[in-house]
């Protein structure tokens, strides 16, 4: 009888042991699936990589005028520098009495700029803004000083703010404007998914909830939007090579719940790229900051990838 219930027992831990095992490579199976993504190879096409000296560290892209306005990244002046599709420097914007703390992008609607001052590498950073700027007061001279007006957020949903260098999910170097709101994606440096907030445009402090959040499988930098509205771009590096998506066929605002394209761009090799930009006959733009590589600007030839 002993025998028998220990014969017994042994034949349970056996078939748990291996129900267990196969629930672990199952698991790990699912793990290695998702990240074989339908990535599509794409070759940027090169616009200008003599670029004025003074964007060494572009980080943000705007259209306006037909001049691709960029901003630097931290510690830069607190100007945007204007320049057109040959690199030739035209106007550059001082934002009187702003600092550049770590200003990471730009958008822009009819009325407005608007200046992301909200990088967060170490995961700190409560004093999140943007910066607003009028567009009427922007004259045609070389040189022009503006005041801004300042927009304060903060992420509601970050409740820890011990330094995590390079690893947390709160950085962020990507907005766009969309309608009445700005819409934030974040750079995860841990998980490399996103997740969207959305701020109305107005003059005072907002608390701000996700809205939505998509497995990029990049750490995202820049985002625009088409001038249709029909085409959202994110782009972003991962492990030194470059990504985009992009995504179509969606509904007002549910940018992840249309369709997506996938775009590898590691042809760039070890360009670190930061903004994307529509111009106003929907042309895609990406810029580069200078690494070992000279800061750059290129094209996407989107229509080639998808029919909106």
């Amino acid at each position: 009888m002993k025998y028998y219930i220990y014969t017994l027992s042994l034949l349970v831990i056996l078939l748990v042991s291996c129900r267990q095992s196969s629930q672990v490579n199952k698991e790990e199976l699912i793990s290695g699936e998702k990240e074989n993504y339908n990535w599509v190879k794409y070759n940027p096409i090169l616009l200008s990589d003599q670029l004025p000296k003074k964007v060494d560290e572009q980080s943000g892209m705007i259209w306006h005028n037909d001049l691709i306005w960029v901003n630097n990244d931290s510690g830069g002046a607190a100007t945007l520098y204007a320049y057109n599709k040959n690199g030739e420097l035209k106007q550059q914007l001082h934002i009187e009495g702003g600092s550049n703390l770590d200003w990471e992008a730009l958008a822009e609607d009819e009325k407005y700029f608007y200046i992301g001052e909200f990088g967060n590498n170490n995961g700190t950073r409560k004093n999140l803004k943007v910066f607003r700027v009028e567009k009427s007061k922007i004259n045609d001279k070389p040189e022009v000083s503006i005041i801004a007006d300042e927009i304060g957020f903060t992420w509601a949903d970050q409740k820890d703010f011990k330094r995590k260098k390079h690893n947390h999910n709160f950085d962020c170097e990507a907005f766009l404007s969309y309608g009445n709101s700005l819409y934030f994606f974040t750079k995860n440096w841990e998980n490399h998914k996103t997740r969207m907030y959305v701020m109305e445009k107005s003059v005072k402090h907002h608390d701000l909830s996700p809205k939505a959040e998509f497995d990029t499988d990049f750490m995202v930098t820049g985002a625009d939007i088409s001038r249709d509205g029909k085409i959202v771009a994110l782009i972003g590096y991962k492990n030194y090579r470059t990504y985009m998506i992009l995504y179509y066929n969606f509904i007002g605002s549910d940018f992840f719940g249309g369709e997506h394209v996938r775009l590898d761009l590691s042809t760039l090799g070890g360009a670190q790229t930061e903004g994307v930009v529509f111009t106003d006959n929907n042309e895609l733009l990406i810029n580069t900051e200078a690494t070992k590589q000279a800061q750059a600007v290129y094209k996407i030839d989107w229509k080639q990838l998808i029919k909106n």
